[in-house]
């Protein structure tokens, strides 16, 4: 929005709070020393630094009214050993209080993660991420340090106004949604604008920053978290951002996990479990990863003992079946769905993070479905059924609610997938012996006719999105890959390109800045390609080492 106070505010000098050595980048930074601040003046010839993120003893404003939670207290707790910057070891449940309302703006106001951790560095920097209500330098205070042009002195120590005014500077610096493509660090700067030789600050906590709007996001009980993709491949994220992979080989599962936020892949373990499995994981309202795994002959699952932490051994979830999809709830409970040769059944827990109902009918269901589930905007689940004949669609008449009967929703095929667009409205991708098709939202009520794609035959599908809200759509066959993605939030798809060779399975994840990355199987093992910015692509390697073969 035009307001005289942003044009002044893109040219001034800022106090910055701290230093460090690390690179300016997207994704978070090795361990290492921890940085030393170096010496500089301000304006008016004085120190222009804290003496450590404690700063000096200058008078704060809650920044959530209601003071900080128990819950910022544990996730500061949990967050200290994986910063690596300034805040390492700093972060109370104060600042993280205030971490939590920013990012909470940045959500509110339809942003994504990458905007939330922006605004994070830039507070690290600023202030230490605490809500200074006295002037440090000149006129600046508050969490941004915004000076006198850019509010009252009350709107500024308000965290939801301080963070709306920077994001409105930072879309007016880059229109179009073009900070998307930007490092965080050189849009916190051309936002903030302090002397060159202290450009290099904000990308210094850039990793860190990444690091708790990963964790917060993952947290907000704004809206459900939108469910991950099913098969003999998939991954979740861990509440600390590192992305979590199971392969279901002819033995049994096997489990990898990044090392790092953002970063490199443990060597794959073997977990037991159902031999030749399809796979599903949800994430519970607390933000553990819950593993499901379903076989001919069995139904078991198994869950993080505690966010980010280790497995717990597996337990019976039901019998065998054929193919399952998880999801959440608006209130955060996980509900399971499975098919067999009867239709479709589900199981949901009774309590976010708790027990578990009995298996259930949904009044049919097309037999021996593949399974894809996703969120409609309001929250609400719903369900596609694809079997080779049919294919049946069910959502919840309410949020949290029950169920309508199920309605024909076309044709059978090979394999489905669903994701959501910018605007929430779902779009769902089908595959049969002539390709690819589509099938989306008009409003939140109505759907478009199936439209074809072109695309390959009878393939194996998964979608995800990237960091400026488009839709990618990845199929694989047995003699290749193909990827297709929307030219722009909410709109048309590209043609189809060659993404690599033919495979049997393919799954997709984010990382926690946002780039996706694509997980492949073949008779070989488990492979991967990763976006190195969010256009452009690393070639296919071995997922570490190659893993289980998936036949």
């Amino acid at each position: 929005m035009a307001r005289d106070f942003l044009r002044r505010a893109l040219t001034r000098l800022v106090v910055v709070a701290g230093a460090g050595a690390l690179a300016v980048g997207l994704t978070a930074p090795v361990a290492g020393a921890r940085p030393v601040p170096e010496p500089g003046k301000d304006r008016h010839g004085v120190s222009r630094y804290f003496s450590g993120p404690e700063g000096f003893a200058i008078p704060t404003e809650p920044c959530d009214p209601a003071g900080p939670s128990a819950t910022d207290g544990v996730l500061a707790d949990q967050l200290n050993p994986q910063l690596n910057a300034k805040m390492a070891g700093y972060l109370d449940a104060y600042r993280m209080s205030c971490a939590r309302m920013v990012t909470q703006a940045v959500k509110d106001r339809g942003l994504n993660e990458k905007a939330a951790a922006i605004a994070l560095a830039t507070i690290i920097v600023e202030s230490s991420m605490n809500n200074y209500s006295q002037a440090v330098d000149y006129t600046s205070i508050g969490l941004f340090q915004q000076q006198d042009w850019w509010g009252t002195k009350e709107q500024r120590l308000d965290p939801v106004y301080a963070t709306n005014a920077f994001l409105d500077a930072m879309e007016s610096q880059y229109p179009g949604g073009s900070w998307n493509d930007e490092a965080i660090g050189e849009v916190c700067w051309h936002v903030q604008r302090p002397r060159e030789d202290l450009r290099y600050l904000y990308g210094v906590q850039a990793g860190d920053a990444v690091t708790i709007a990963n964790a917060l996001w993952s947290g907000m009980s704004a809206g459900p978290g939108h469910p991950y993709g099913s098969g003999r491949v998939v991954s979740g994220r861990s509440a600390d951002g590192r992305l979590e992979a199971f392969a279901a080989g002819a033995d049994g599962v096997w489990h990898a996990w990044q090392t790092a936020v953002n970063g490199a892949w443990s060597p794959w373990r073997f977990e037991g479990g159902p031999r030749n499995a399809q796979l599903a994981v949800a994430s519970n309202a607390d933000g553990r990863l819950e593993l499901f795994a379903l076989s001919a002959s069995t139904f078991d699952h198994m869950w993080q003992t505690g966010p980010s932490a280790g497995w717990s051994g597996w337990a019976n979830f039901g019998g065998g079946g054929h193919r399952l999809a998880a999801g959440s709830n608006a209130d955060g409970r996980i509900e399971v769905f499975a098919s067999n040769t009867d239709g479709v059944f589900h199981r949901w827990q009774t309590a976010p993070s708790g027990g578990w109902a009995n298996w259930e009918g949904t009044g049919g269901g097309p037999a021996n479905a593949r399974l894809a589930v996703e969120n409609a905007p309001d929250g609400r689940l719903e369900v596609f059924a694809l079997s080779d004949a049919t294919f049946g669609h069910l959502y919840q008449t309410a949020v949290n609610g029950g169920w309508s009967v199920w309605e024909d929703f076309g044709g059978g095929g090979h394999d489905v997938a669903v994701s959501y667009n910018q605007d929430g409205r779902l779009e769902v991708f089908a595959s049969n012996a002539s390709g690819v098709f589509h099938r989306w939202q008009t409003n939140p009520t109505s759907w478009s006719a199936w439209t074809g794609t072109g695309g390959i035959s009878n393939a194996e599908l998964t979608s995800s999105r990237s960091v400026d809200g488009r839709v990618e759509v990845f199929a694989i066959n047995s003699a290749t890959a193909s990827h297709a993605w929307q030219t722009g939030p909410n709109a048309a798809y590209s043609p189809w390109e060659t993404f690599g060779g033919g495979g049997t399975e393919i799954g997709a994840g984010n990382n926690a800045d946002g780039r996706i990355e694509v997980f492949g199987t073949s008779h070989a093992g488990v492979y991967h390609r990763w976006q190195t910015g969010f256009t452009t692509w690393a070639e296919w390697g071995w997922l570490n080492d190659s893993g289980p073969a998936i036949d």
